[in-house]
């Protein structure tokens, strides 16, 4: 199996002048069905490792679908974005998307040499076969456990993307669980790789205790009690309203601690019903729920809170873990695929069995102990030497290199 390992990757000094002069320039078309301004953990870090790769010297573009009436043409912090349109209906709405896509690659087919999909669901695995009609290479991305890869080979539509992923020239996994699924799906080990999600360990960084008043006071958050953060969208999978439910049921544990939830609404929440339980459940306990919208700078968050607290039932390598650990936070997670490979009980953060109220309370504890507080150093230490962006971002230009190249 061709891995690339996290505990080898060079470390964020290897980016050196001499390392980007080396790197051959290649053209790279990223697809992902959702791109900003539609939320997106994925697209996110799409968008991050399309920076790094931009300053080594390639050319990345992104293609997306057109949901609501968002522009058919874009740019999106400098990268060129175009959105087409996917199917009206309920049942099959990839037959027009895959038509419209096969359609703007042909087109452009001489203008790149990698198409990357960030996602491995069924409709992202038409790049397989679309790359190698079109001379380029492929390269699909499984972002979510037991849910981009979930019921292939089981179900007619199933059978249908084992058949299309096999025409993939890279499968790229984020997590061990994840490596683990693409095994079983049959496919050839030397076409799946290990690469996980990176952080930017220049945006994400600890703050001292002054630098975290002051950015409490700018934020409206108190500066006498503990903050915990929960940070990303508010939907049934990330677990949220649980999570808030118990904290306030609970009193926090104790710890007088005030949970503060930062995100955006759920595509699956269009009448904003649990936004508005949130909210009520804020105005119940104001000292111990806080409700926030999505923020451009979660990275202020971050360093003004003493504790990150994820309570998901499913999960990648979730990039809100790997923010928290560069910004010097231990972490509380519920103990599933992809965030147990970073919460690392008693060394990151503690982790906690999904949906156990008791677990859940004592890993918060110790979370805001002063033993727990002092894990943000090794999850800071971890960050830098595993999972900086320049290194996932050296990592796929080598992978890009050497599938171009072998075509060469």
């Amino acid at each position: 199996m061709s891995l690339h390992s996290a505990s080898s990757t060079p470390s964020q000094q290897d980016l050196t002048p001499a390392s980007l002069a080396a790197a051959r320039p290649l053209r790279v078309l990223m697809y992902s069905t959702y791109f900003p301004p539609e939320f997106s953990g994925a697209a996110q870090q799409a968008l991050m490792l399309a920076r790094q790769l931009r300053r080594i010297g390639h050319h990345v573009e992104f293609v997306t679908v057109r949901w609501r009436d968002l522009p058919e043409h874009d740019t999106v912090d400098g990268f060129p974005v175009t959105r087409l349109y996917a199917g009206r209906g309920v049942k099959h709405r990839e037959l027009r998307l895959w038509a419209n896509l096969c359609a703007y690659v042909w087109r452009r087919r001489h203008a790149f040499d990698v198409l990357h999909s960030h996602g491995a669901y069924y409709t992202n695995a038409i790049v397989g076969p679309l790359a190698r009609a079109a001379g380029l290479k492929s390269i699909v991305k499984a972002s979510l456990a037991n849910d981009d890869l979930h019921d292939i080979g089981r179900t007619l539509s199933g059978r249908l993307h084992r058949a299309l992923l096999r025409q993939v020239d890279a499968c790229v996994a984020i997590s061990r669980d994840l490596v683990r699924e693409f095994n079983d799906c049959g496919l050839p080990a030397e076409r799946i790789h290990y690469l996980p999600n990176g952080v930017d360990t220049a945006l994400f960084h600890p703050a001292d205790a002054d630098a975290r008043t002051a950015l409490r006071s700018e934020l409206g958050l108190p500066a006498d009690v503990p903050v915990a953060l929960y940070a990303g969208v508010m939907d049934a999978r990330k677990n949220i309203e649980w999570l808030a439910t118990q904290w306030v049921q609970q009193d926090a544990f104790g710890t007088g601690a005030l949970l503060v939830a930062v995100g955006p609404q759920s595509r699956e929440d269009p009448n904003g019903e649990l936004i508005a339980r949130l909210n009520a459940l804020g105005r119940q306990a104001p000292l111990r729920f806080m409700l926030r919208p999505r923020s451009a700078d979660v990275e202020r968050y971050l360093r003004a809170a003493d504790l990150l607290v994820l309570p998901s039932h499913r999960e990648g390598l979730p990039n809100v873990v790997l923010e928290a650990m560069a910004s010097g936070l231990p972490c509380v997670a519920a103990d599933v695929s992809g965030t147990r490979d970073l919460v690392q009980h008693g060394r990151t953060g503690y982790t906690y069995s999904p949906d156990d109220p008791q677990a859940l309370a004592l890993a918060v504890c110790s979370g805001l102990s002063p033993a727990g507080r002092a894990l943000g150093e090794n999850g800071r230490r971890i960050a830098e030497e595993q999972f900086s962006l320049n290194s996932v971002a050296q990592g796929y230009s080598r992978l890009y290199d050497r599938l171009v190249g072998a075509q060469r």
